[in-house]
Order: C-alpha cells, then sequence, then structure tokens
C-alpha cells in the first residue's frame, strides 16, 4: 500500500513537472516574440513605435510568469527535500 509520504511526494513531483513546462511554454513564447518584433521592424520600420510597446508590454508579462514560475519551482523542489 502507497503511503501518505509518498502520495505526498509524487503530488509534488506532478506540480514540479507541470512548472516546468509552463516555464518552458513561458520562454519558448518570449523567444518567438523577440523573433516576430524583429520580423515586424525588418517588413514595416514605420511602425516601430507601436512594435516597440507591445514587445515591451509581452516582455514584461513574460517575465512576471517567469518569476512566479521559478519561485513556485524553488519552493516545491525546498518542500520535497524535506520529505526526502
Amino acid at each position: 500500500m502507497v503511503s501518505k509520504l509518498d502520495l505526498e511526494k509524487n503530488s509534488l513531483d506532478l506540480s514540479y513537472r507541470r512548472n516546468l513546462q509552463l516555464l518552458t511554454i513561458i520562454l519558448v513564447s518570449g523567444l518567438g516574440g523577440i523573433f516576430t518584433y524583429l520580423g515586424a521592424l525588418i517588413l514595416d520600420f514605420e511602425k516601430v513605435v507601436i512594435y516597440t510597446f507591445l514587445m515591451i508590454l509581452i516582455m514584461v508579462l513574460i517575465y512576471i510568469f517567469y518569476w512566479k514560475i521559478n519561485d513556485n519551482l524553488k519552493n516545491i523542489s525546498e518542500k520535497i527535500k524535506t520529505l526526502i
């Protein structure tokens, strides 16, 4: 039979994996945003102010999500260490 400790550790492992997947999605989205920004500047340089404003807004949001998820990963890692 599975103990309560094993169930809690498995739950934390699943949460850790989920947060890693979210972190990967956010980092790929940020990289895609940078490439889109550069492509937009190459194709239509006249709208540089609009593109730059949108890029800054998107990057700030991505940084906030990255920071929160990275903090969650650290917390989950510490909880797993205390269980072991």
